[in-house]
């Protein structure tokens, strides 16, 4: 997140900044995830594709989520009134290997 930036207020829909989370993720979640430790994809920009990570089960390739941290996730997606369950999967956009 940029400093200074105020996390999103209103409903959180797959198309939201990844910062919409803020408002449903503990910090200990969160950064992790924005940032997508150690991930083999690009960090996920928008809510809807944080909802594809978790629907690919990619979400614990993500070096500081667990089965805890994830099931947060989940949680907070389902109290933010999606289901990302029912999010059509895209593919993954995969971070650039040093033989590109």
């Amino acid at each position: 997140m940029i400093a200074g930036r105020v996390p999103h207020h209103g409903p959180v829909r797959p198309e939201c900044p990844v910062e919409c989370l803020l408002t449903v993720l503990s910090r200990m979640t969160f950064n992790p995830l924005a940032r997508a430790y150690d991930a083999p994809f690009d960090e996920p920009r928008t809510v809807g594709d944080v909802m594809n990570l978790y629907a690919r089960r990619q979400l614990r390739t993500i070096q500081g989520l667990g089965p805890r941290r994830i099931s947060e996730i989940e949680a907070a997606l389902v109290l933010a009134g999606l289901n990302p369950t029912q999010h059509p999967q895209q593919p993954a956009h995969s971070r650039p290997t040093a033989d590109d």
